[in-house]
């Protein structure tokens, strides 16, 4: 028996009062950065050294004071162009980084800019044209930089270049992002605070098996090579090493076995003499922050180890204070939530900062003095009622006491930014009734100071329906978000039919209390097909605790889909819903579960369509699926229940499976392994493949592919407005 929905928030948007067109799928797919997009401050930041900030409006630079209603502009993009040295010039202001209340740095054609406003010269660091992951050195302007597989630092005003690596090739990789961009890795470069060293990420991943992705862009075909570990084969090895910037020798750290660990979020205490690294094993059950000297790789020593019997995925490195060198903050889900924790690297744990049946999502900044630190972070969840984690906001946390105070009251979603002062924070926020608010805040009350930005509805003139956020219950006592969106021309006397849209995979969310409740703008016109368009963030998802996002450990897409079912048993509930007329699409791991529930529940279900999805998880890359599934040896019965190619015969409804031809994050031997299996069954399937596209489709194509989904699901739904 279905409990009581519990209704949080409903959207109507006002603009359906007042239609003054038609909201196309180009317009919704191709326009929904620009003319549908909420009004923003473009390039919105704090200035570096004072308590202004600085925003982009047209082709000038603007200055924004607390004191002064009236903004004034600092260069115009005539007046910068005027300075470079290149005669290829820029058509916008660029983004920038303040180095100071009067200096400002940008990258332009290969070269990094410095200008002094005002100044009617600039100086510049010229880069190779074939330079990639440019990291610069706030302080000394000296980047970072590979060309193919090998690093370089090129220093502010030398000629001469560093070449840190030689041993670059097929198969040895340098300087670049490793372990699959997972466990919070985004790059392969680390300054000092100082200047004097960049540690930097070595792959070895010649014993990985390569795989091949055809480019029909030439003639014949080629074959462009990558290296996919699969799970439970064998892994990359990474080393870390570090690059002395004044003499140039380069040190690698001593980080032991096993090879096949993976070392993540490195980061510098504050005066650039140790540099630490977080080992996880492979089997993600242990880390430890190890501490190492940056002079002879040597360890140091092991500040904190922790210990998961199921999984820890580690994103956020040990971050270091500058008032008290031997002190650090820790992120740790170890209670059950993501929290803070103040360590001392001689003393070890300190205190624990923030605590409570909510997660803190990141930490916006800390004040000069290091008195307190800002975070965000979602509402409290308390049991059986509506979930915070829908909703962003800003706190402050006292980190002598752990004190911590919400400074945001707004329902919604805040995402802030703090003065180089610690004075002020720049709150941008949204939520379904509030396209995008910007306000500056005092930092210790949350007082708003001065509103920056109140953006009007984008879709006003454009007929829209209503967005419903809403829980309805799940398994173990749990309750589900979701969100319902309805036509313009919604009866509640007619029956619809539903299109379903899905992920649940790990660390994604996408039911939110900001504008749109998180949908996106296809689905709005979708809807206005006839529609109603469903979501449910099932078990497994983001922000909802460690025990909620466990759930799913060792069978990925079993409880998922129970979830799902949950979703569909409510539709069935509603009395304008035609539960005969059901339609399920997804992408990646959201293509996984679309064809899960076509094949676990056949008939529930009038079509699918499943993009770029996993269909055997022993075929998917070693760090995220022996995190949540072990290997195959250790969980033969996981892999079995979940590998979708067994279950091909089940499959009763239409189903389109839709590729991009050099898809290297799921690769296609997942989408042919099940049409084989379909095909060996005698059942009915659909493909689709998009040539020379990743693994989803951007660009202009995306319209051809949301009308290749959408048009799909009409033939067979045919819905009627």
């Amino acid at each position: 028996m279905i409990r009581r929905t519990l209704l949080i928030a409903t959207f109507v948007a006002p603009a359906f009062l007042f239609a003054q067109k038609a909201l196309t799928l180009r317009d919704a797919i191709l326009k929904a950065g620009t003319e549908y997009a909420p009004e923003r401050l473009r390039g919105l930041q704090w200035i570096e050294g004072a308590p202004n900030y600085s925003y982009v409006k047209g082709d000038v630079l603007m200055r924004g004071t607390l004191g002064k209603s009236v903004d004034t502009p600092i260069i115009e993009l005539a007046a910068l162009n005027a300075v470079l040295t290149d005669t290829a010039k820029l058509k916008g202001i660029p983004a920038i980084t303040w180095l100071s209340p009067t200096t400002i740095r940008f990258m332009h054609n290969g070269r990094l800019y410095t200008q002094e406003i005002g100044a009617k010269s600039t100086a510049s660091t010229a880069l190779p044209a074939d330079a990639e992951n440019e990291d610069i050195h706030k302080t000394t302007g000296a980047v970072a930089y590979t060309v193919e597989n090998d690093l370089y630092i090129q220093q502010k005003g030398l000629a001469k270049t560093i070449r840190v690596t030689n041993d670059g090739t097929d198969g040895i990789v340098n300087g670049k992002s490793v372990h699959r961009q997972e466990y919070g890795i985004t790059q392969g470069t680390f300054w000092s605070p100082s200047g004097d060293r960049l540690a930097f990420y070595r792959m070895d991943e010649r014993m990985v098996s390569p795989y091949f992705l055809e480019d029909i862009g030439t003639k014949p075909s080629t074959f462009d090579k990558i290296r996919y570990p699969l799970a439970g084969d064998s892994s990359h090895h990474v080393t870390v090493g570090v690059c002395d910037t004044k003499s140039g020798k380069t040190i690698f750290l001593e980080t032991g076995r096993p090879l096949d660990q993976y070392l993540t979020n490195i980061s510098w205490d504050e005066q650039s003499r140790y540099i630490h690294v977080v080992h996880l094993d492979r089997k993600t059950e242990n880390l430890r922050v190890v501490r190492y000297d940056p002079t002879t790789g040597k360890t140091i020593a092991t500040l904190l180890e922790e210990h998961d019997p199921k999984y820890l995925e580690p994103e956020h490195p040990a971050q270091f204070l500058k008032t008290r060198p031997s002190q650090f903050i820790w992120q740790s889900e170890r209670d059950g939530w993501n929290h803070l924790y103040l360590y001392d690297a001689n003393k070890g744990l300190q205190r624990q900062l923030t605590k409570g049946n909510w997660v803190v999502k990141g930490v916006v900044g800390m004040d000069p003095k290091e008195s307190f630190v800002i975070v965000e972070g979602t509402a409290e969840i308390l049991p059986g009622r509506p979930s915070g984690a829908t909703e962003t906001h800003l706190y402050r946390v006292e980190l002598n006491s752990g004190k911590t105070t919400r400074l945001t009251n707004e329902p919604g979603a805040h995402y802030g930014q703090l003065s180089t002062d610690g004075s002020s924070l720049i709150d941008q926020w949204s939520s379904p009734s509030v396209a995008n608010h910007i306000v500056l805040r005092d930092a210790k009350s949350g007082r708003i100071m001065k509103e920056l930005l109140t953006s009007k509805d984008p879709l006003a003139g454009t007929t829209v329906g209503s967005i419903d956020l809403l829980t309805i219950p799940g398994a173990n006592g749990a309750f589900l978000n979701a969100r319902l969106i309805k036509p313009s021309h919604f009866d509640s006397k007619k029956k619809y039919p539903v299109l379903i849209y899905t992920y649940n995979g790990p660390h994604v969310q996408l039911v939110s209390n900001s504008f749109l409740g998180g949908a996106s703008l296809w689905m709005l016109e979708a809807a206005e097909r006839g529609y109603l368009v469903w979501t449910v963030d099932g078990h497994g998802s983001d922000d909802r605790g460690r025990d909620f996002e466990q759930a799913i450990h060792r069978h990925l897409g079993e409880l998922e889909v129970e979830d799902q079912m949950r979703g569909v048993d409510y539709l069935k509930g509603l009395p304008y819903v035609d539960g005969d007329r059901i339609a399920v699409h997804g992408w990646s791991f959201g293509g996984h579960m679309t064809t899960a529930m076509l094949t676990r529940h056949p008939g529930a279900f009038k079509v699918g369509v499943a993009g770029g999805p996993v269909m055997d998880w022993s075929m998917y890359e070693v760090m995220y699926t022996e995190r949540y599934m072990d290997t195959p040896a250790e969980n033969p019965v996981g892999y079995a229940a979940t590998t979708l190619p067994t279950l091909a015969k089940e499959l009763q409804d239409d189903l389109l499976i839709i590729t991009g031809g050099k898809d290297d994050t799921v690769l296609l031997e997942h989408s042919y392994s099940f049409l084989k299996a379909c095909v060996d069954n005698g059942i009915p399937v659909d493909f689709f493949n998009y040539p020379g596209h990743g693994h989803n489709v951007r660009g202009k194509d995306r319209l051809h592919l949301m009308n290749k989904v959408l048009d799909y699901i009409d033939t067979r739904i045919q819905p009627s407005h």
